[in-house]
């Protein structure tokens, strides 16, 4: 029953993850916000103890809170740009689309929470504005295994001039919270993962080339699902 229960909770959650059902909005031109560098990258730990005992679970979840300290501090060190990554792939691909995009890159962010942007006082000439942010990203070491699977969410939704209603509003999964041939989710390549913490930590370069793979393939479905909601209109 136990199963069952979390098996129906995450089918809501992830059908409410979907691209929202709105009528459709022409637009020829859009302004990008792109998202903020993530604060943390977190890293999860589950054992089958942790089901069983729960000063095991205490124990796992002390483990990842120094996992994911050591892997944030990593990326730092590096300064990927993962946001503005993501956002230039999501451009590149709305470009080569036909729309005319522009890249929001100086915008004013909250340090602790980068992509709590204050749209709805933005002035902006494009048709609509598009504001992608990181949900999540880290990685995950499930029971039965030892591997670390990247684990990526993204928002994104949409936003026309002088409204305050969003014609296109998703959460996006890829690695360990996807599922498989479902449009909201992209699950991971077995290349993608690494088989211990160790490999992981010490593979900076390694980490940085998967999620960049990961952003590619997410900004791929972000202007699938884009085109979708705000079609491109002729030009005037």
């Amino acid at each position: 029953m136990h199963r069952i229960v979390l098996a129906l909770t995450f089918l809501l959650f992830a059908a409410g993850a979907r691209a929202a059902d709105g009528d459709p909005l022409p637009a020829r031109s859009v302004l990008l916000i792109p998202a903020g560098d993530p604060v943390e990258y977190t890293v999860t730990v589950r054992t089958a103890a942790t089901m069983l005992f729960p000063l095991a679970s205490l124990g796992a979840l002390s483990d990842g809170r120094q996992k994911s300290k050591d892997l944030t501090a990593l990326m730092r060190a590096h300064a990927p740009g993962h946001g503005l990554f993501f956002a230039e792939r999501v451009a590149h691909r709305l470009r080569a689309a036909g729309y005319e995009v522009r890249v929001l890159e100086s915008i004013a962010r909250r340090p602790d929470d980068p992509d709590n942007v204050d749209i709805e006082n933005l002035a902006f000439d494009e048709d609509i504005g598009l504001q992608l942010g990181f949900d999540a990203i880290g990685f995950h070491s499930g029971m039965g295994t030892q591997a670390y699977v990247p684990k990526l969410n993204v928002d994104v939704h949409s936003f026309p001039r002088g409204a305050q209603w969003y014609p296109y509003s998703t959460t996006l999964f890829f690695g360990v919270d996807a599922w498989p041939n479902e449009d909201w989710a992209i699950v991971a390549p077995a290349e993608a993962s690494f088989p211990s913490f160790d490999a992981l930590i010490s593979g900076p370069a390694a980490v940085d080339a998967v999620y960049r793979q990961a952003l590619d393939q997410l900004a791929e479905r972000v202007a699938v699902q884009f085109q979708a909601q705000s079609p491109l209109k002729a030009a005037p």
